[in-house]
């Protein structure tokens, strides 16, 4: 059984824009294993934008895609919630990164080899987050592990 794990560094980020939230891509990112490089791709679903406000809770749909010609299961996909920024792209000190949680991957899931899969991370943006957070990006950095079944 072969075991990756991906880590996307932070010039790769998902952007997510709250109106909390809209996506931008990430790319494809390259992770090592004992059978060689291998790709496990983590990204936002285009289109697939979750608006949030104080107290609530949303999907934030994330994509996962494997370049193997076999498939593949994903274990455990995290994200992590970076400073989040204004239209112009500076960070917004007013604005605590933890204002936004994102819940870990709720169970397995298998992608096809050489295909994909779109599942969704729970997010919430916690009551009392300061009205500074309003139509700010949160960028997320995504981890995560999978083995070949």
């Amino acid at each position: 059984m072969s075991r990756w794990r991906i880590g996307l560094p932070a010039g790769a980020l998902a952007v997510v824009v709250l109106t909390w939230f809209s996506a931008g891509p990430v790319p494809v990112a390259n992770t090592a294993s004992g059978n060689g490089i291998k790709q496990f791709g983590i990204a936002d679903v285009p289109g697939r934008a979750t608006a949030l406000f104080p107290g609530a809770t949303g999907n934030r749909w994330i994509r996962l895609a494997n370049a193997e010609n076999f498939p593949i299961l994903v274990q455990t996909v995290t994200a992590a919630v970076g400073k989040p920024v204004d239209s112009r792209g500076r960070t917004v000190a007013a604005c605590p990164a933890s204002s936004v949680r994102v819940d870990a991957l709720a169970a397995p899931i298998t992608v096809p080899g050489s295909g994909t899969a779109d599942v969704a991370l729970t997010t919430h943006m916690l009551p009392g987050t300061p009205d500074a957070c309003r139509s700010l990006t949160f960028p997320l950095t995504y981890t995560g592990t999978a083995v070949k079944p």
